[in-house]
């Protein structure tokens, strides 16, 4: 028999945690934390104890209480006993927390599977946030690329790139005893290495999938435009080219294509781009994965600015170990001030203290994020502290911004050319949308398996 079950998304945006079984074979596909995950009972401090293992979480039905799966480290407060573990493979899409969230929950006995670039980043952000950035110790992470073709017992399963929001993004081809299945991670075409994706298609296209479990993010919105990462490199170049101050700007520090996109603009307008020393680490850990990505020590439309620390003086011994090697390109607020319409920086919410010494006159801010901060009751209290801000120093606020997931239109011309026997919706609030595309919509519920 074979069969998927859906312990995370499955009618929701992200958590996705898919579990596939066939003759004897058991592997997952992505071990995701869903948005929102424990936001019903947890506040701030309000929130469970790590050394408490899962505990708390089985408690309010937030992880599926699954046996052979977890850690005896996460189990030794719960009713569930502790067995070695049943699945041979947990495979991963890309490093988003939707997709790695709870890898930290497994048992480190149990292989993982992960990209080359997913494994770098991972290991980068690690350091610099070690308390909030976590996936678990493993015995067995083995790091694959687009062409590997790797086999779980009589399973074969094939990764290729896909463009999404952030480096190594892949989907797979699982080849089963019923058929190969297409499951597509998360991936968009208005970007500028569409090419990947294109590639994914052609590929997925190729192998007749039984099935294709498709990502649909963005089934739920309505947009007049696609934006492309093209378009918003423009329009922070026109904004960049008119602001008659320092122009300031906050995207993620893991979105590559969303950096080059600042960086060239800055260029063209005859600025300097000014990033903070985590920033400056990623890219520079980033290099080699990503030959596009300049250097940051010697590149001279590059400096890495450092914050005013203990002594105020700006001297080495007040900063990290892994600081001081980018000091040799340090800029600081003093310099900043004296000429601020030389820069556009990079600036996120728990910077802006930075404001308060730079004093910024007739500034430009540039917000290149998911539209979600800027909507909803969720983020109303840190929303209105940004707006504070922005107007206590006479900032005028701009947005920037294209997704990381391929839009209506795109995913139905994926659809097409794929030609699954069988479509199921993941990822995606609006499941029935894609009834519109396919005549064989198997929607699919979480906690439920669907047997193929």
């Amino acid at each position: 028999m074979t069969s998927l079950t859906f312990y995370g998304g499955a009618g929701e945006i992200g958590g996705n945690k898919i579990l596939l079984e066939d003759k004897g074979a058991r592997i997952y596909l992505d071990f995701g934390e869903s948005f929102g995950f424990g936001e019903d009972f947890f506040y701030e401090y309000l929130a469970p104890r790590a050394a408490n293992g899962l505990e708390v979480y089985f408690e309010f039905n937030l992880i599926p209480k699954l046996p052979k799966l977890y850690s005896k480290k996460m189990l030794q407060l719960t009713e569930l006993k502790y067995q070695k573990p049943d699945i041979d493979a947990i495979f991963i899409s890309h490093l988003h927390s939707d997709h790695v969230g709870h890898l930290e929950f497994i048992d480190e006995d149990i292989p993982i599977y992960m990209g080359h670039g997913t494994h770098r980043l991972i290991e980068t952000y690690h350091k610099l946030y070690p308390q909030l950035y976590n996936i678990g110790e493993h015995n067995k992470i083995n790091l694959f690329k687009t062409g590997d073709k790797i086999k779980i017992k009589h399973l074969v399963i094939e990764p290729i790139h896909v463009e999404h929001s952030v480096p190594a993004a892949y989907g797979f081809i699982i080849h089963t005893s019923k058929g190969p299945i297409v499951y597509t991670g998360d991936f968009r075409m208005h970007g500028p290495r569409s090419d990947m994706t294109q590639d994914f298609i052609k590929k997925a296209a190729k192998c007749k999938p039984y099935i294709m479990l498709c990502e649909g993010t963005r089934m739920s919105s309505d947009v007049e435009h696609n934006y492309t990462e093209k378009e918003v490199e423009d329009k922070v170049y026109d904004i960049t080219s008119k602001s008659k101050g320092l122009v300031l700007t906050y995207f993620s520090m893991l979105n590559a294509d969303r950096f080059m996109s600042f960086y060239k603009a800055a260029v063209k307008a005859k600025r300097i781009i000014v990033i903070d020393t985590r920033l400056a680490y990623i890219i520079d850990n980033m290099r080699d994965k990503i030959k596009i990505l300049p250097d940051v020590l010697s590149d001279k439309n590059i400096k890495i600015y450092f914050r005013i620390s203990k002594s105020c003086t700006f001297c080495e011994k007040d900063y990290t170990p892994w600081e001081r090697p980018y000091m040799k390109n340090m800029i600081n607020y003093e310099e900043i001030s004296k000429n601020p319409k030389k820069y556009l920086m990079h600036m996120g919410f728990y910077r802006l203290m930075e404001l308060v010494y730079l004093q910024p006159k007739d500034a430009d801010f540039i917000y290149s994020m998911s539209e979600h901060f800027l909507e909803g009751e969720d983020n109303e209290e840190q929303r209105q502290i940004w707006e504070n801000w922005m107007k206590h120093f006479g900032i005028t606020f701009h947005k920037a911004h294209c997704s990381g997931h391929a839009c209506k239109d795109d995913l139905f011309d994926a659809i097409k050319k794929i030609k699954p026997k069988i479509l199921i919706p993941i990822h995606t609030e609006k499941a029935e949308g894609f009834k519109e595309v396919h005549e064989n919509v198997k929607i699919v519920e979480k906690g439920k398996k669907a047997e193929i």
